[in-house]
């Protein structure tokens, strides 16, 4: 057994949770470590000390990056000890001791606590230590046991685990205020109620949902939230903010646990079928939305625009040639480049067709019979498990010998068509509720909005297509533009050709 006292100790500091970061109790640990090497009088290493903030010992999945560097230093032979502030912050499995045992076999590792000291040569010491080790997973499971067993209480209330630095957009009402300690200087922080909506945010929530999903982009979501607020956090809103928001369960009044959905005992802010929606928006991407992320500058212009009468193509923009290449713009077809038409001119036609459609009575009537049906969403998200169900009993016939691979690959084409209508409809309900907030605009409110909000509601009521003209001089030949209204029963011409 080694007696001599270490000339390289190295200090070893965990904690398990820190949602915030703060590396407070990591450095109170390394402390209290330096403390007890100055009372063993054992020799420091400053370059051997080994900070895990926020990871767990017990989930042996989950890495501990400054713990496998110390187990090189000892294989390496740079350190000859490890102070730490529990044992319980060094090892909380068995496989991690002897890890560790393998590894300081026959070096004289020594280990220290508050609690003593132990010698990895000393098979005595090795023996207590796996006592140590083992009792130390019982808590954990313990611990563990009871986490699971109060979540699953809570769960079965229709509550769910309310936690992070800040509350979340839309909830907490504030009901008083509690002392925290923050760096030894006591503060007043106020107490937040996370079932209580709060009205002015739940409102910015919803229309945020009902923009992007009439086809608003997601940056132009994002612009027109950081005209009203910031995050609760106090930060610019970025798409990844505002995506964690709309997909959020509790928005919905929903609770997601372990893959499984469950009504909370909560009213969401959203309805079941727009969170489905944003969910499926954000989990097909491009296939849902051209261009997402993508912010428009034209009416027109670009897939779900104008049409090329000729060729079908979308038409784009470009400047007019000659004196006025800096001032005015054209629509032209990028297929068969035969038409071309004043952008400003195309703009405003069909912008006073969008207004004077909008304040129709026959536009309200027609809304009014768009009513949604509440069971579409769900029948979609069964058919989605329905349909990947298939999908692994193909790419897995060996294993499912009952499967019949042809009956398997026409009953995944029927539910994938069926999936392809269900997405239709939806898509053509969220671009029939932006159309119903558009009703009764005036024309200085029209040009006011956002020009993807007026591409949006213009690709609901319309299809446009341009037509070439023989018409030439001054003017505007609205005969070389063709409106056509969007069927009742299908999305407009903004899902395809």
């Amino acid at each position: 057994m080694r007696t001599q006292r270490p000339e390289r100790a190295g200090i070893y500091c965990r904690l398990s949770y820190a949602p915030d970061g703060s590396l407070e109790k990591v450095e109170r640990q390394e402390a209290d470590c330096r403390e007890l090497a100055d009372r063993l009088d054992w020799g420091l290493s400053e370059a051997h000390v080994f900070r895990d903030n926020s990871r767990s010992a017990w989930q042996r999945n989950r890495s501990r990056p400054q713990w496998d560097r110390m187990l090189q230093c000892i294989e390496a032979g740079e350190i000859d000890a490890v102070i730490v502030y529990h044992g319980d912050r060094l090892i909380r499995q068995p496989f991690d001791l002897e890890t560790l045992i393998g590894i300081s076999d026959s070096r004289g590792m020594r280990i220290a606590s508050p609690s003593g000291t132990r010698d990895l040569d000393s098979p005595d010491d090795r023996f207590i230590l796996r006592i140590e080790a083992a009792q130390a997973c019982r808590e954990s499971d313990n611990t563990s046991r009871r986490i699971r067993r109060a979540q699953a209480a809570r769960l079965e209330r229709g509550l769910s685990q309310f936690g992070g630095r800040y509350r979340a957009f839309g909830w907490g009402v504030q009901t008083g205020t509690r002392r925290k300690t923050v760096d030894g200087i006591e503060t007043e922080v106020p107490v937040y109620d996370m079932l209580q909506q709060r009205p002015d945010e739940a409102a910015i929530l919803l229309e945020a949902a009902e923009r992007l999903l009439a086809g608003q982009t997601q940056i132009g979501v994002v612009r027109w939230l950081q005209t009203l607020c910031t995050t609760t956090a106090g930060n610019p809103w970025v798409t990844r903010n505002l995506r964690h928001m709309l997909t959020a369960p509790r928005n919905a009044g929903l609770i997601e646990r372990d893959g499984e959905i469950y009504e909370a005992a909560w009213d969401g802010i959203l309805t079941r079928e727009m969170w489905e929606a944003c969910r499926r928006y954000y989990a097909n991407g491009a296939k849902l939305r051209p261009y997402p992320g993508r912010d428009r500058k034209y009416l027109l212009s670009g897939v779900g625009g104008a049409l090329c009468s000729s060729c079908g193509s979308w038409m784009s923009t470009k400047p007019v040639g000659g004196r006025n290449r800096k001032n005015a713009r054209i629509y032209y077809c990028v297929g068969c480049f035969g038409v071309g038409r004043n952008l400003a001119h195309v703009d405003a036609y069909v912008s006073g067709r969008a207004i004077r459609l909008l304040n129709s009575p026959e536009l309200l009537d027609e809304l009014a019979s768009r009513a949604e049906d509440p069971g579409r969403a769900e029948e979609l998200a069964a058919l989605e498990r329905r349909r990947d169900t298939v999908r692994q009993q193909i790419e897995s016939l060996a294993d499912h010998p009952e499967v019949d691979a042809g009956l398997a690959l026409v009953g995944l084409a029927s539910v994938e068509k069926k999936i392809a209508e269900l997405r239709a409809q939806l898509g053509a309900s969220a671009e029939h509720r932006l159309v119903g907030r558009m009703v009764g605009i005036t024309p200085e409110q029209w040009e006011a909005t956002p020009i993807d909000v007026r591409a949006a509601t213009v690709r609901a009521l319309f299809g446009v297509v341009i037509l070439p003209t023989s018409r030439r001089g001054p003017g505007f030949d609205t005969d070389a533009i063709r409106v056509v209204r969007a069927r009742k029963d299908t999305p407009p011409l903004s899902a395809g050709k």
